[in-house]
């Protein structure tokens, strides 16, 4: 928590000299450490991983990924390496890999993928960068920076540069065929990506992990002039056929889970914690694992809630909390107590000292059956007053859900629909209320808009349900 708060000032300070941060000279990738070294820090990061992203907890999900991943690792290059597989709670297609092992695919990608050929070849290519040591160089290089906001959920999602990309695309397809899978299954992925990036942002372009990958078009293209070119030999998959894979991602949420809390507009709502906070308009949230929060359309603010821990005394938390910040040398300006929403609350108001200036800072603590919540609002000390209303007004809207609010809180599943004789995607969308678009379903399932389905054809849904309802059959009729 308290590495979130002093990276906030660094970076706010730099946003504030000149509204985004310097660009930087491409440092030379050096690795410095030893394998030891690799598997200790991945260690590390994995324990921040599941806190700041959360892992889904589905047992036979994981272990399926796991042995999929196991199958692969068994033919990388001989490092000292433990594998580990897992499965992190977000919907964007990402995966990623820690020194030493750790190698992270997310709902969203699973989402995507509509065979173990796909997801085969992404965890050859992050094995890859793990056996290459990529991760490491990586990793290096970023304890130059202060450890990044974890609410915003970037310390492991950063890329690699375009020839280690290339080089774990090559070989990953490698890995695939030597354990008997098919290398085209990355060449469809990575349409499958195009594709969708195209649909979120009118140009192959997705703002995640992917993002600083070489263009996803001329990964394409290299990606399939190599699967023609590589010799293999089918071996035996875990899931026999796509009804088989498809069968074991059925039931991932799609988009945001209700058990994180939805964003209605601006109105955050979570059902479990029984809140609403309104942040304010036409910023950008944010919600993670770890917190929620906006940032300002200059980019030169922010405001977050987290949950500090059990306990009912404000002010003694906010003294202990103010007693950590100490050594970042944060200066206390203001403090005194209130009450929002008919809850006890303590306020404190101070600043931190930064390259170029300071960033001002306020930190609200509420207290509520049992748990201490707390918000903070910063920005550089010259516009500190600009948004300190702001800051307030956000803390000051914190309260406990209305019945009509509960009502909006839905989530979407992923399931797998049955076509019938002369059925368009149009047809079985409409019939099975699919929250996709027709465009979005056809990526989704590897197919055309136009495309007329065959009889017993199956396809992937988004099928919205009230949170906390009964669990829906396994396949839509």
């Amino acid at each position: 928590m308290i590495r979130a708060v002093i990276w906030l000032v660094v970076l706010l300070v730099v946003w504030s000299c000149g509204g985004k941060p310097p660009p930087r000279q491409k440092p030379r990738e050096v690795i410095l450490r030893s394998e030891d070294v690799d598997r200790k820090v991945g260690e590390e990061a994995s324990e921040d991983v599941g806190s700041m992203l959360g892992l889904i907890e589905d047992p036979k999900l994981s272990a399926y990924v796991s042995e999929l991943g196991m199958r692969l690792a068994r033919h990388a290059p001989r490092r000292r390496f433990s594998y580990k597989f897992g499965i992190v709670d977000q919907d964007a297609p990402n995966a990623f890999a820690l020194p030493g092992g750790h190698i992270y695919v997310s709902r969203g990608l699973l989402v995507l993928t509509n065979s173990e050929d796909e997801l085969v070849n992404v965890l050859g290519h992050e094995i890859v960068h793990v056996a290459a040591r990529h991760a490491a160089a990586r990793q290096e290089m970023g304890q130059a920076l202060p450890t990044g906001l974890n609410w915003l959920q970037g310390r492991y999602l950063a890329g690699y540069g375009r020839d280690q990309e290339r080089e774990a695309d090559r070989l990953g397809q490698g890995l695939a065929a030597v354990a008997g899978y098919d290398p085209q299954g990355l060449v469809t992925f990575l349409k499958e990506l195009e594709h969708t990036e195209r649909l979120n942002l009118g140009a192959s372009r997705l703002p995640s992990f992917w993002a600083t990958h070489p263009s996803t078009s001329r990964r394409v293209a290299e990606a399939g002039a190599r699967a023609h070119m590589v010799s293999w030999k089918r071996g035996k998959p875990i899931a026999a056929n796509r009804a088989e894979y498809l069968a074991r991602i059925e039931g991932l949420a799609v988009g945001g889970r209700a058990s994180e809390g939805i964003f209605d507009g601006d109105r955050f709502l979570h059902a479990d914690l029984d809140l609403m906070v309104r942040f304010p308009p036409g910023w950008t949230t944010m919600n993670t694992h770890r917190a929620v929060g906006a940032l300002s359309r200059r980019r030169d603010a922010q405001v977050f809630l987290e949950h500090q821990g059990a306990g009912d005394d404000v002010e003694a938390a906010a003294a202990k909390y103010v007693e950590e910040l100490a050594g970042s040398g944060f200066d206390v300006e203001s403090s005194q107590p209130l009450v929002i929403s008919d809850y006890s609350a303590f306020r404190v108001v101070g600043r931190f000292p930064g390259y170029g200036g300071h960033v001002k800072a306020v930190f609200t603590w509420i207290g509520r059956d049992g748990s201490i919540y707390r918000f903070t609002g910063a920005a550089p000390s010259m516009a500190f007053r600009k948004y300190q209303g702001t800051f307030l007004n956000v803390a000051r809207s914190f309260r406990p859900l209305r019945a009509g609010e509960r009502n909006k809180i839905r989530e979407a599943r992923l399931r797998i629909a049955v076509a019938v004789e002369g059925e368009s995607l149009t047809d079985l969308s409409k019939r099975t209320s699919n929250r996709w678009d027709i465009q979005q379903t056809a990526v989704m399932n590897d197919l055309f808009a136009t495309d007329q389905l065959e009889p017993g054809q199956l396809i992937k849904v988004a099928i919205e349900q009230s949170y906390r309802s009964e669990p829906e059959e396994r396949a839509v009729e």
